[in-house]
Parts: structure tokens; C-alpha cells; sequence
């Protein structure tokens, strides 16, 4: 009977010991992502789907970073963390991705997103999260560019249920 009174008071501290900020939970908003998304060059009101898409983060000497990656798939929209220790970050999307032979076969574009960061506190259990003011949204130019154009829709990042960048392909 001494044990279950014991395990009894126990349950009781720890749940009348607990605050309300103790725990995070599951909805909270987390630092948000840049989402992009893909649109047709020659009807730019329609979306379109870019084959065999992949992302890799670039660092400033350009060295390739692995980011969370979904697989490589055909999709309209992706979304892409910035970093949040600068004001840039760098990244190669993938047209056409594919590794033949240990080989990586595709058509490459980079872009630079451009941004300033606030960091706002949540709560003592969720701690910190960091929300992004778009500045530029930029295509490296090259031979075989598939990113044809871009355009900023929200330079507000603070959350991932909107589009943020437009981009035309």
C-alpha cells in the first residue's frame, strides 16, 4: 500500500510541478522556410511542375552542403531553409536530377536569397524562432539557365502556408 500511495504523491508532483510553459507544443510555429514556387514561362498564371527537382545548399565558397532534401521528384513548390547565422544563403536547384555511373547528370541553376533576420522569442519551453524580411531573390546567369525569371511575392517570411518567391521556368 506504501508503494502505491508513493507512486501516487510522485504522479502528483510532476504534474501539478509542471508550468504551463514547460512544454512546447506540437503547433507551435517553428523558424520558417522560403517556399518556391514554379511557374510556366510561356503562361506565368499557371503553375508547373519542374522534373526530377533536387536541392543542395551551397556555403560561401560555394562547397556543396546537404540540406534536408526530400527525394528527387517532380514537384511545383519547394521549401528551403535559410540560414541563420548570415544574410544570405545560397543554393543549386536541380532541373532533371539524376546520378548515372556516380555521376550527377541535370541542369543546375543557382540562386541567392538575400534577407534580414528577427529573432523572436516564443516561450521559455519553445525558446527561439527566426523570421526572415526578404531583400533579393537572384539567378546566377548561365548557358543552360532554366530559372528564366523570379519575383518576390512576400518578403515576410513567418510562415510556410504561403508563397514567397514566384519563379518562372
Amino acid at each position: 500500500m506504501k508503494k502505491h500511495h508513493l507512486f501516487l504523491l510522485t504522479v502528483a508532483l510532476i504534474y501539478f510541478g509542471c508550468e504551463k510553459d514547460d512544454v512546447c507544443p506540437a503547433t507551435t510555429q517553428t523558424t520558417p522556410r522560403l517556399v518556391i514556387e514554379f511557374y510556366d514561362i510561356t503562361a506565368p498564371d499557371q503553375i508547373k511542375s519542374v522534373p526530377g527537382l533536387f536541392v543542395i545548399g551551397l556555403d560561401p565558397d560555394l562547397n556543396e552542403i546537404s540540406i534536408y532534401n526530400e527525394l528527387v521528384s517532380t514537384r511545383s513548390s519547394i521549401a528551403l531553409p535559410l540560414q541563420n547565422n548570415s544574410i544570405q544563403t545560397q543554393f543549386k536547384l536541380y532541373k532533371s536530377y539524376d546520378v548515372i555511373d556516380s555521376v550527377v547528370i541535370g541542369n543546375p541553376d543557382i540562386i541567392t536569397i538575400t534577407y534580414e533576420i528577427e529573432t523572436v522569442y516564443v516561450s521559455r519551453a519553445c525558446g527561439y524562432i527566426n523570421n526572415y524580411s526578404v531583400q533579393t531573390f537572384s539567378v546566377e546567369t548561365d548557358n543552360e539557365q532554366w530559372l528564366i525569371n523570379s519575383e518576390i511575392l512576400s518578403t515576410q517570411v513567418i510562415n510556410e502556408n504561403e508563397i514567397h518567391v514566384k519563379v518562372l521556368h
